[in-house]
């Protein structure tokens, strides 16, 4: 049975953030789904270092290459010296192509970005789902891309052209030798040739994923697939196999600078190489990394970059020592606002970043390895990450506190007196008297459970927890602990904000919206809501009951009145991270490095 292809990792200067107004129409509406509230965004800015995980790696010719990553930027070698991170989008960057030094096409989930030898300039929505690759055929204008519905979208000189279906499966890599022969493959081990601008039907070459191709002449390609074996299809277009070229497999890119000289990398930094007829092993490259991409350039140099940004090159028959030169720096997992004078957001490198109302702070270390969740109420912060928690008052950092053996996944805190926190193994905690409880189950039933992964506080200590079995919990503030199936779908519920202990807000993965109303002992739970096509990530609601969604696409839904709006796509941030709203309704956003700060008249 054919094995399906391991998912991408999925996953984005310290300036002020100024400029943003949002505008929510007070007004009554009817309790239907519609354009409904009016928000409107500014201008995004960074708040964290440029730089991130690369994604992509491309390198025309042996003195250019362009390197692309997870947060958005670029990277840029000529002659030997590589550039610092350029952020050119506020999401993720999913590859590279170049045709040559002064032609690059960039890639994220589905709009384009080309470069011209001196900028970069952005071609929004070239596919209506997520595009996999990306391809320049050398010395050319144009460049192929490939998508997760087995579609190629063909850009001639900065114009793209309509989807044109290839495969009925997600394609996974392309290759072009010449403007009119390319060839693709798939998830399922097939491969796809191109000629006179006409695909063929599949051709099967393996039982396994196939991972990268790479085709340095029109009548020469070579494949791999992630259990490690190569393919060259050779005169004729037949299909040889060269099996454990890279042992058991992981393997991730090949390249090659000529139909016989071609270098193939698996992730723990196993390399093989193609010279003549023969594969031999090479000497490994990044010991304690991760191999992302190579890219070989005519004339033979070999380029290839890893997870935690170094690149190293092969030449003469041997690797360089790796260079540094995209270095990750964090990404925002969660935002917090006490008030509109201090907001505070916190990445996954444990730093925190503090909005004092005209500026954001360059991040700072909380003493957290990693920061899951932040949450502030008062003069009082909490954030928490591995089994640790740690607070701040007035600003200033305590020492973090193991108060658990699990993944903290949140936190919400209510006053400076009170928060509650929950973990992956479906455990409660919760803050008062200056102290941690310890994890409890709050007495219900832990069947069907599978982790909290939000939790949201009202004022009184009223909380709920969801999670990703479609579950919500609620306690506290005078509640016995209550468990209901709220998504009825079963599906993961990926946020939940509280604006008073009679209404709440949940969505999950599907793009659903599910409120939580209580009149006296009545409580009561509308269906899942279909409101966004896309993943909800983040909810928020002030206690005058306006509440704010926002999604992996960078789309927002606004509950008020009674009813939910339409998505709005006007946020200028690739991913909606998080969210917070205080209950003046100065909103702040943030993406995997930017944020935008601002305000609601409800």
């Amino acid at each position: 049975m054919r094995r399906a292809l391991r998912g991408l990792a999925a996953v984005t200067s310290s300036v002020c953030v100024v400029g943003l107004v949002l505008v929510v129409s007070s007004a009554p509406a009817p309790a239907t789904s519609s354009a409904g509230t009016t928000v409107g965004w500014g201008k995004a800015h960074t708040i964290e270092p440029s730089g991130g995980h690369p994604s992509g790696l491309s390198c025309p010719t042996s003195g250019f290459c362009a390197e692309v990553d997870l947060a958005g930027d670029v990277v840029l070698e000529t002659s030997g010296t590589w550039s610092s991170p350029s952020q050119i989008d506020g999401a993720r960057l999913l590859g590279v192509g170049c045709a040559s030094a002064s032609l690059c096409v960039a890639i994220d989930a589905t709009d384009a970005f080309t470069y011209d030898g001196s900028g970069w300039s952005k071609h929004a929505a070239v596919d209506s789902v997520a595009l996999t690759g990306i391809a320049c055929a050398p010395s050319t204008t144009t460049c192929v891309a490939v998508d997760d519905a087995g579609r190629a979208i063909t850009d001639v000189a900065g114009t793209w052209g309509a989807p044109t279906h290839v495969a009925s499966v997600p394609l996974t890599a392309v290759s072009c030798a010449t403007a009119v022969s390319c060839v693709a493959t798939d998830v399922e081990g097939d491969a796809y040739v191109e000629t006179a601008e006409a695909w063929s039907a599949a051709k099967p070459i393996s039982d396994d994923a196939l991972t990268s191709v790479s085709c340095p002449t029109s009548t020469v390609c070579v494949a791999l697939d992630d259990a490690g074996t190569a393919y060259v299809q050779g005169a004729g277009g037949a299909w040889t196999t060269d099996p454990g070229v890279l042992g058991d497999g992981d393997a991730v890119s090949v390249s090659c600078a000529s139909a016989t000289s071609c270098v193939a990398l698996a992730r723990d930094g196993a390399v093989a190489q193609l010279a003549g007829a023969t594969w031999s092993p090479g000497p490994a490259v990044f010991a304690g990394d991760e191999v992302v991409a190579a890219s070989c350039a005519p004339g033979g140099r070999c380029t290839a970059v890893s997870y935690g940004g170094a690149v190293a090159t092969f030449q003469s028959g041997a690797w360089s020592s790796p260079t540094v030169v995209d270095p990750r720096p964090g990404q925002v997992t969660a935002v917090s606002c006490a008030s509109s004078q201090l907001c505070v957001a916190v990445d996954d490198e444990g730093n925190a970043i503090t909005w004092s109302g005209g500026s954001w702070s360059a991040p700072r270390p909380t003493g957290l390895a990693t920061a899951s969740a932040v949450s502030c109420a008062g003069t009082l912060c909490a954030a928490v990450g591995d089994g640790e928690a740690v607070l701040a008052e007035h600003g200033t950092w305590q020492a973090p506190q193991s108060i658990d053996g699990a993944a903290l996944t949140a936190v919400s805190c209510s006053s400076a007196i009170f928060c509650a926190a929950v973990d992956a193994h479906d455990h409660v905690l919760s803050y008062s008297g200056g102290r941690w409880s310890a994890p409890s189950t709050k007495s219900v039933s832990l069947s069907g459970l599978r982790g909290y992964t939000a939790v949201s506080c009202a004022p009184g200590a009223f909380c709920a927890a969801v999670e990703t079995n479609g579950r919500e919990l609620l306690f506290g503030g005078g509640v016995r602990p209550f468990l209901k199936q709220v998504d009825t779908y079963f599906e993961p519920l990926t946020a939940v904000a509280c604006a008073t202990k009679s209404l709440c807000v949940a969505v999950d993965e599907q793009g659903n919206g599910i409120v939580y109303r209580a009149v006296g002992s009545l409580r009561t739970w509308t269906r899942p809501q279909r409101l966004d096509p896309f993943r909800f990530t983040t909810a928020s609601c002030t206690t005058a009951g306006f509440c704010l969604a926002g999604d992996d696409a960078g789309g927002v839904a606004t509950y008020w009145a009674n009813r939910w709006s339409r998505v709005s796509r006007a946020v200028p941030l690739g991913v909606v991270v998080a969210v917070s709203c205080t209950a003046r309704a100065t909103c702040v956003a943030v993406g995997p490095t930017q944020a935008t700060v601002g305000s609601a008249k409800v």
